[in-house]
């Protein structure tokens, strides 16, 4: 997949929407910027006059900070040294007299203060100037910026007369315009018409053409590529050649502008229609970034995340509030969403995955562009949450349950534990690289995740017993179970409902242990929270299953005599009839169970589960 193309026609395809601020996948405010802008956190917006002349400022609310800045081609990849952004800057670059208030001294600060002057001034007097850049070009020339800011109370100096952290201010511009009828906004970063003044007289300043390695078009090249790609605090470049020393591309080049030449405006438009998508509806895994999107950009379900977090889209398709207390409720609920997803998508259209990740901290890699049919992409997405789908713990209030699967963070988080994933970035981008194939392309599930999930699942001891997280692992082994039984194309069928025609040997162990454990259960205080025998004895019976159910058995004979006479006879008779199911070939057996055990558990426990709170609802 050409990578470069796609992006460039997702900037194409959107630049009805340049400039505009729309929600992002947290609901904050996301732009496709502008070629040759990039976006900076202002700290402080200085306003004024036509003329040049102060009228006010004012600190910057932090929910408002994130400002439109235009930028040169150097200043855009500014790392350290001197690059003066066109307009809105920090105050060593716009004050003179900046290291008289500064607590340490910037050597820098004189060439920084000269560098802007000298590109603010060429704009203003260019055929291409605006009459915002021409107030602030008068205005910063004046060198008051700073004393400005004081008597305004917006910077205040310490008992040493200095500013401190004035090398974090970053100041931004408004100016009122002369014509009361001029609907552009006061606020430059608002301005579209400001924002084509320098994208004209960018390209009206544009050096010698050469072809583009991109598109092998005659442009102008740019040599220097923009940061910022996966977060505004991203220093990582997608391409660069700056090497000054060691030299790694000679023996094939004779100078680094031979190994690539970039289109300046091409480079822009791929940069930013990268840096959108990823804000817009990108995932993050630690230095892990992954983007999905159809080519018509219309709306597809995250491929990351759980199945209730996908249902929540069903809103948007049905006319009524509907509740869903069933698996059955729940799994019409996520085709509702998908038929949704279905209804919106064009199906000859296609889906574009990227994956980029960071090796070092300036450099960033494409570890994945690829591409599918959006057909495949919602089939495989459906089919992954169909074929995972049990009934789930939400981790979210008002919903306790859910039918499908988990989140990828969320099943990262069960089978390796919060408190490791969140300290561990490298294991979570691993894990998420092996199950992203799976999701996306419908690849088989790797036999040592499942077999993770099992061994996670049979260790209740070593869960909280107050805290829920031992059915969470359940749920989720038993979702990866049934999931590899239909890769493995097995005849029965699983589902959350109990499978009572199984003769399968772990599948009716794992019946027998649940019953142990709800009878023991049942004799339980209000507030109880040990751990049942059968629960204690978990691994050991996955192990030894014959041998560890005789130890088992005896141990609930006192919780049945607790019991009342119906439901003693009640559990000692499904025990006989679970045990009549197995030939005593299969019973006398003391191999390990399969992975099947744990399903049977989950079903057993279900239905118990179930049929008393029918019986709770009868009775009322």
């Amino acid at each position: 997949m050409n990578w470069v193309r796609e992006l460039l026609n997702l900037y194409e395809s959107s630049c009805d929407i340049v400039g505009r601020e729309i929600k992002g996948r947290f609901g904050e405010d996301v732009i496709l910027l502008p070629p040759y802008h990039t976006t900076q956190k202002a700290t402080v917006t200085v306003k004024l006059l036509p003329s040049g002349n102060f009228r006010g400022a004012e600190r910057v609310a932090k929910d408002d900070s994130v400002t439109v800045i235009p930028v040169t081609e150097e200043s855009a990849a500014r790392t350290s040294g001197s690059a003066a952004h066109p307009l809105c800057d920090n105050l060593s670059y716009l004050a003179g007299n900046y290291n008289d208030f500064a607590p340490d001294l910037d050597k820098l600060s004189e060439e920084k203060h000269r560098l802007y002057l000298n590109g603010i001034k060429d704009w203003a007097e260019s055929e291409h100037s605006h009459e915002k850049v021409r107030a602030v070009y008068e205005y910063v020339k004046k060198e008051c910026i700073i004393s400005d800011l004081l008597r305004s109370g917006v910077l205040e100096t310490d008992e040493n007369e200095k500013i401190p952290n004035i090398k974090q201010e970053f100041v931004r511009f408004s100016v009122e315009s002369e014509d009361s009828e001029d609907a552009a906004p006061p606020e430059c970063w608002r301005d579209i018409t400001l924002r084509g003044s320098y994208i004209e007289y960018v390209k009206s300043r544009a050096g010698n053409a050469e072809i583009s390695y991109l598109t092998g078009e005659v442009v102008p090249i740019s040599y220097l590529q923009p940061k910022k790609i996966r977060n505004d605090g991203d220093s990582a470049k997608l391409i660069s050649s700056n090497d000054s020393s060691g030299f790694t591309f000679r023996g094939r080049f004779s100078t680094a502008e031979e190994a690539f030449a970039i289109g300046y405006e091409e480079s822009q438009k791929i940069h930013n229609a990268l840096k959108w998508i990823i804000r817009k509806q990108g995932s993050n895994f630690g230095n892990l970034c992954v983007a999905v999107w159809e080519s018509a950009m219309k709306p597809l379900p995250d491929y990351s995340a759980g199945t209730d977090e996908i249902c929540s889209i069903v809103d948007a398709f049905t006319e009524e509030e509907e509740r869903y207390d069933t698996d059955a409720a729940s799994a019409a609920r996520f085709e509702s969403a998908m038929n949704g997803y279905i209804k919106t998508s064009d199906y000859s259209s296609k889906t574009v995955i990227m994956a980029l990740n960071a090796a070092t901290p300036g450099r960033l890699s494409v570890i994945e562009a690829s591409e599918l049919s959006t057909s495949e992409y919602l089939e495989n997405i459906k089919k992954w949450h169909n074929d995972c789908g049990l009934i789930h713990l939400s981790l979210k209030k008002g919903t306790p349950k859910y039918y499908g699967v988990p989140g990828l963070k969320d099943i990262a988080c069960i089978l390796y534990g919060r408190e490791k994933i969140s300290s561990d970035e490298k294991l979570l981008q691993s894990f998420c690289n092996r199950l992203r194939p799976c999701i996306i392309y419908g690849k088989r599930l790797p036999q040592d995740i499942v077999n993770l999930a099992v061994n996670r699942a049979s260790s209740p001891e070593s869960f909280d017993p107050k805290s829920r997280d031992w059915e969470r692992a359940l749920s989720l082994a038993c979702s990866f179970i049934k999931k590899k039984e239909i890769e493995n194309s097995s005849k029965e069928d699983w589902k959350v409902s109990l499978n009572t025609n199984s003769t399968d040997r772990s599948y009716l162990f794992g019946r027998l242990l649940a019953v142990a454990d709800r009878i023991e259960y049942l004799t339980y205080a209000k507030d109880e929270d040990r751990l049942t025998n059968a629960k204690r004895y978990m691994n050991l019976f996955s192990r030894q299953p014959m041998k560890t159910w005789a130890n088992i058995h005896d141990r609930i004979i006192p919780y049945l005599q607790k019991l009342s006479v119906g439901e003693r006879i009640k559990y000692e008779k499904l025990i006989g009839e679970i045990t009549e199911k197995m030939s005593e070939a299969d019973f006398a057996d003391n191999s390990p169970l399969s992975g099947l055990y744990l399903l049977g558990f989950y079903n057993q426990s279900y239905a118990l589960n179930k049929k008393k709170d029918q019986e709770e609802n009868e009775n009322e």
